[in-house]
């Protein structure tokens, strides 16, 4: 799918965004562990995009009972942590490698076989991350090899019973906290997460609701093996927030567009700022974008606020190491801010970016090259020299990455150029509303 944006000199004057869909990690962890719970859990703005979707089919393929309120409330009866069955075919996650990861911790404890895989994008994605410290557990995970790395489709087979682990992550990674953690509530002993960095602590804050004592010490995580997840209040509508990493599309809109173009700012309602979550909106900070939390309230699950965003006098900043990982999402359209901004915006230590949906490295030098911009290229990172002086028309391939196409989009309006970018059907795995939102900015398409 291809997404023409005519070039136009886009106008907003006090507008707010209450449209930003909820949070993709979260939702993702709300189907799993409301399916692993021993009774029913409901939730409010549950993201219905693609991944999470599809992550949602699959624990309904497992037993899990799924319904949706009149109201768009989800709800899920959970079937403990022995109520699981095989399901009748294998498991397709389709583009989200939170998915897959997540899932197979929960799928290597099960007493039956069975088979996930996703779309081309998932084929080639690095799994042994996540394989070799649960096959540490007692699992019985392979997969395809490929340049002595294992990428799905997986086929995961039963084992008599999983053991705790002390892993010390080489690279911090929610993903792989997650599936341990996940697979530690089937396990013997404890499950020991040591960490040389910040990750998200969706999975972590969940299980705490859920009952599951985890305890956390710097970067350091443990649980003794075999909780059982509880939902302590079934009669409670659990809110999940309004997604950070989608919410930066329209923060960095608002911030590049000037002051003639943004009148009496933005506002964006609900956004969830967990503090392992809002690292891009540091680096924002830090390259003085005019950002205000006006609210904050702090429900069940985790802590939310409303943002304003005003037009900014951006000056561009070397990213801290401790940051890449919790900015990791986030790159791509800080990308386009830095195009905005005064001086050298440089990443280093993100060479996670190479094996994303695409290599977002290579798709970052692609964009800033395609409008006009000044890029250098490293292989685990970049250097942005802004401001962007002469940006022109471009077309650009996405290479079906949605937080590329949008960034370019985003690029595109704050530039008030043409751009053609191809590969936009990938927005929906994340952002099924985006182009709704830029109708009702005034965007024309």
């Amino acid at each position: 799918m291809r997404a023409i944006i005519p070039a136009q000199e886009l106008q907003l004057s006090s507008h707010v965004l209450d449209a930003i869909p909820g949070d993709k990690s979260i939702s993702h962890r709300a189907a799993i562990l409301g399916s692993l719970a021993d009774n029913v859990s409901r939730f409010s703005h549950f993201l219905r995009s693609e991944d999470c979707m599809n992550t949602l089919r699959i624990v309904a393929c497992l037993g899990a009972v799924v319904t949706w309120e009149p109201n768009g409330e989800l709800r899920i009866e959970g079937q403990g942590l022995t109520g699981f069955s095989k399901p009748e075919s294998w498991l397709d996650v389709g583009n989200s490698g939170t998915g897959i990861r997540l899932l197979t911790g929960v799928l290597a404890a099960q007493p039956f076989q069975t088979r996930v895989a996703g779309d081309e994008s998932i084929s080639k994605r690095p799994m042994r991350r996540v394989v070799d410290p649960l096959m540490k557990m007692g699992a019985d995970i392979s997969g395809e090899l490929r340049d002595g790395e294992i990428c799905p489709p997986l086929l995961v087979k039963p084992v008599s019973q999983l053991t705790g682990i002390e892993w010390n992550m080489p690279v911090a990674s929610a993903q792989v906290k997650s599936a341990l953690l996940l697979a530690g509530l089937w396990a013997t002993g404890e499950v020991s997460i040591l960490s040389p960095g910040v990750s998200r602590d969706h999975t972590e804050r969940m299980l705490k609701y859920y009952g599951v004592d985890v305890i956390t010490s710097g970067f350091d995580v443990y649980m003794q093996g075999g909780q059982r997840p509880h939902n302590p209040n079934p009669d409670a509508v659990l809110r999940i927030p309004a997604d950070v990493s989608s919410a930066m599309f329209f923060i960095v809109l608002g911030a590049i567009l000037g002051p003639d173009r943004l009148k009496d700012g933005m506002r964006l309602n609900g956004i969830g700022v967990n503090p392992t979550r809002v690292a891009g909106l540091a680096i924002l900070d830090a390259m003085n974008a005019d950002i205000t939390r006006v609210y904050d309230d702090a429900p069940a699950l985790e802590p939310i606020s409303d943002l304003e965003i005003n037009a900014s006098d951006l000056e561009n900043v070397t990213v801290s190491l401790e940051q890449v990982p919790n900015a990791i999402d986030e790159f791509p359209i800080l990308a386009v801010a830095a195009l905005f901004a005064d001086g050298d915006f440089i990443v280093r230590g993100a060479a996670e970016l190479r094996v994303k949906e695409s290599d977002r490295i290579d798709g970052i030098v692609r964009m800033v090259r395609a409008v006009g911009g000044e890029i250098e290229e490293y292989d685990d990172g970049f250097k942005i020299s802004g401001p962007l002086e002469n940006p022109r028309d471009f077309a650009f391939d996405a290479h079906h990455d949605h937080r590329l196409a949008m960034s370019a989009i985003v690029l595109a309006l704050g530039a008030g150029v043409k751009a053609d970018v191809d590969g936009c059907e990938s927005i929906a795995t994340s952002f099924p509303n985006f182009f709704d939102i830029l109708t009702d900015i005034g965007v024309s398409l």
